[in-house]
């Protein structure tokens, strides 16, 4: 018998729900570092999308931290999740790994983006972090993952080391999918160019017909970006859906291809691109 204890209750808790023509917060429960303020209606395809901008206090991770968040999209709701602006991951004490869990439930007809900011991986930072996205097979879920590199100093100082992990899982059953990265250095050469990378993943469970082609014409628009590469591919057949990669010169052009990709999952499933999210934009509305 385990002796494990329950897991950590998360810090950040939020659950979404339809009521009539839109989606609003249900569950709405945070304590430091995270902050959250006033909801947004911002799109008109899906009319009913609510946009959350979640906050820090801390405005960064640090070497013991841990953190968790919880995400629950329920049955024909829809929202967009964001974060107020790229994270910094400081430097570690050896031996110190700052540690994220996010928990992703979407329900039946419902959609979730969730879109944080990269992260920036400071000189000596290590982080482990975990996505798990338990999705119905009527649900859509389209979750970004990137980080970039920054020495302040100049000198080329790397981080110590990144361990990313996503879970896929259909309707609360086996695991349909398992993505792992493990890192400690972005190598030599060529290689060595990029400096900033990000994974797009659009978990379909019960199919889209079109995903072949999005991921075709997707690899084609992304090959237009200077200082990208990027490419797109169906899932593997028992988690369905669409895997995208992105590496870049630089954090810009990675952004550019993140939007590329959030765009043309919106025109497939909504039949239209959605608006600007430009944070201060956002800010005056409140």
């Amino acid at each position: 018998m385990s002796e494990a204890g329950p897991a950590p209750r998360p810090q950040l808790d939020l659950a979404f729900a339809r009521r009539f023509d839109r989606t609003v917060l249900d569950r709405r429960l945070f304590r430091w570092p995270f902050a959250l303020t006033r909801t947004f209606a911002l799109d008109r395809a899906p009319a009913h999308m609510l946009t959350v901008i979640v906050q820090t206090s801390s405005g960064a991770l640090h070497g013991e931290d841990d953190l968790r968040q919880r995400l629950h999209v329920g049955p024909n709701a829809a929202a967009h999740v964001t974060t107020q602006g790229a994270s910094p991951v400081h430097r570690a004490d050896p031996g110190a790994t700052a540690r994220e869990h996010v928990a992703i439930r979407v329900e039946d007809g419902a959609y979730l983006e969730y879109m944080p900011e990269p992260r920036i991986l400071f000189p000596e930072a290590a982080l482990a972090q975990t996505i798990e996205i338990d999705c119905a097979a009527g649900g859509f879920a389209l979750v970004c993952d990137g980080f970039t590199v920054h020495d302040p100093a100049g000198r080329g100082r790397g981080f110590r080391r990144l361990v990313s992990s996503m879970i896929l899982r259909r309707g609360g059953g086996e695991s349909a999918m398992v993505d792992r990265v493990d890192i400690s250095s972005l190598g030599w050469g060529r290689a060595a160019e990029f400096k900033a990378f990000a994974s797009l993943t659009l978990a379909a469970p019960g199919g889209a017909p079109g995903i072949a082609a999005l991921a075709d014409a997707l690899t084609a628009r992304l090959a237009s970006v200077p200082d990208l590469y990027g490419a797109a591919s169906p899932l593997p057949a028992a988690a369905n859906g669409l895997g995208v990669r992105l590496a870049g010169r630089d954090l810009r052009a990675v952004r550019a291809g993140i939007a590329i990709a959030w765009s043309a999952a919106r025109v497939e499933f909504h039949g239209a691109p959605p608006p600007s999210r430009r944070k201060a934009e956002e800010a005056r509305c409140g």
